[in-house]
């Protein structure tokens, strides 16, 4: 694929404006964004300034900007209720889809998802931005010094405001807290210390036990996600998350091997984000020599998974994140609804 790759972006939202936007600014010598779709007009008229988009090249219907746009790619930044259709007709136009977790709110349509990709033959991979992190990138280098894990546990509790349901005014709140649109705790939140940890532990979870309810919020969705996952290599790993719990240290996650451990505040770019333990040293904070000044802005990682999936696109190799991964994350999140409602464990 030649630079500058021209994308597309099917949804122009928050996340885009807050966060992917930075991505792209840093980017310019690999990637124009050419083309908008989003319903809210509003957002068109934001974005498209930003990146210089003429007006024509503005779509109301994301079906409209793949017939008639000139594009490589597209991202997909919309609720997770309507991935499964969006990257279906991505594949068909013949683009490389880069979409926002989850895959979609099923195995179904994951399921679905694959075959259309497969069918189409092109590129497709998932927003696993948290890896990108200086401290998890840092700490996904050290892990051959570990050796052979046997624990890990990772966390991700917070407290959501008394009025988040789906009828909020704020649509980004909205969405996240409507079972029909794919929010919840365990999807939108948990996601991240799932990917996070598992990749931590270096083996493909075999079995899920889980507790996913909603315990506080008014919401049809759940709040609290509590799981317990066995690895293949025999490892076990904890998983925490909640909207409901006023907790004071979010967003971090631990693994512990035959010669060492490393605890990671994956959700943070900062220079204390990373600790490493041994026996003879105890626990040591490692220094994060390539966090720059500009890398400190990149506080979700974004920029750092942007750069990695556009290089890869562009030199025509395989996309760090593959979509089995993303399966495999999903797979996850649906055993753990599974074991909540047959009080077993769930094998995947």
């Amino acid at each position: 694929m030649n630079k500058p790759i021209h994308l597309g972006l099917i949804g122009c939202g928050g996340i885009v404006q807050k966060t992917h936007a930075r991505a792209y600014h840093s980017l310019t010598e690999t990637v124009k964004i050419s083309a908008l779709a989003d319903i809210v007009s509003e957002n068109l008229q934001k974005v498209g300034e930003e990146f210089d988009v003429p007006e024509k090249h503005r779509y109301s219907d994301y079906r409209d900007m793949l017939a008639n746009a000139e594009i490589d790619a597209v991202t997909i930044a919309t609720p997770h209720s309507f991935h499964a259709e969006q990257v279906a007709e991505s594949a068909q136009a013949g683009v490389a889809i880069i979409s926002e977790k989850p895959m979609a709110t099923s195995i179904e349509e994951a399921d679905q998802i694959m075959e259309a990709v497969n069918q189409n033959s092109v590129p497709y991979t998932i927003v696993h931005n948290y890896l990108y992190t200086a401290g998890m990138q840092t700490a996904i280098a050290q892990l051959p010094e570990l050796g052979s894990t046997y624990y890990g546990r990772s966390t991700g509790m917070g407290l959501r405001s008394t009025d988040f349901n789906a009828n909020h005014p704020n649509p980004a709140f909205a969405w996240r807290a409507s079972k029909s649109k794919g929010g919840g705790c365990i999807s939108d939140t948990s996601y991240h210390e799932i990917y996070s940890v598992c990749t931590l532990i270096q083996s493909p979870v075999r079995y899920v036990e889980a507790r996913v309810r909603t315990m506080v919020l008014d919401i049809d969705v759940d709040d609290f996600a509590m799981l317990l996952l066995e690895h293949e290599n025999g490892a076990v790993t904890t998983v925490s998350g909640a909207w409901s719990v006023p907790a004071t240290d979010f967003g971090w996650c631990e693994v512990h091997a035959e010669n060492g451990s490393l605890r990671v505040k994956h959700r943070y770019n900062v220079r204390e984000a990373l600790q490493k333990y041994s026996r003879a040293e105890g626990w040591k904070q490692i220094e994060l020599t390539e966090l720059d000044d500009e890398g400190l802005k990149d506080s979700s990682g974004h920029a750092g998974y942007f750069t990695a999936t556009f290089n890869a696109l562009a030199e025509n190799n395989p996309l760090p994140i593959s979509a089995e991964k993303a399966y495999q994350n999903l797979a996850i999140i649906d055993a753990a609804r599974r074991a909540t409602n047959e009080r077993r464990a769930i094998e995947i």
